[in-house]
């Protein structure tokens, strides 16, 4: 049986949502997180995004109750703690950095959180990762897996929608 090369997999936050709570195409998604992806991490950018679409859940959709969004925030907090909160991120702030957002954000008719989220998978901490071990973005979001698939981001068959 072949095994997947080792390769870094970032998620983003609507794969880490789809993780906590019970929505379509959480279990596709729980299976790939806890069997097949050896590195995962993900941004500070895509955490927060993680945590603010599990706030909305709760407080202004009801999907979820309180004790659910406590709950599933402290595990996302957890996790993000053990897996990611020390691995480099790019400087945001950094006016070429964000000029490069831009472009990626124009290019692809994409907000600039989702931009982000590709230029972290290109030019992050490993993007130094090449060939059969370059890094993957796991998405839930068709229009964000279109954009990264036209910047060079490698995807793998985590379909979800």
């Amino acid at each position: 049986m072949n095994s997947p090369p080792p390769r870094a997999n970032c998620f983003d936050a609507s794969a880490l949502v789809k993780i906590y709570v019970e929505e379509c195409g959480s279990d596709i998604v729980r299976s790939y997180f806890f069997n097949n992806a050896p590195t995962r991490y993900t941004t500070s950018f895509c955490y927060y995004e993680a945590l603010n679409v599990l706030k909305v859940k709760w407080l202004y959709r009801n999907e979820i109750t309180k004790e659910q969004y406590l709950k599933h925030a402290f595990e996302l907090t957890t996790w993000f703690s053990s897996a990611s909160k020390r691995t480099p991120d790019l400087d945001f702030t950094n006016p070429s950095v964000f000029r490069d957002v831009q472009f990626i954000a124009e290019r692809n008719s994409l907000d600039l959180s989702d931009a982000f989220q590709i230029l972290s998978v290109k030019n992050g901490y490993f993007s130094v990762l090449v060939n059969d071990s370059k890094t993957i973005l796991v998405t839930a979001d068709e229009i964000l897996a279109k954009a990264a698939r036209n910047e060079g981001i490698k995807q793998d068959s985590v379909k979800v929608a």
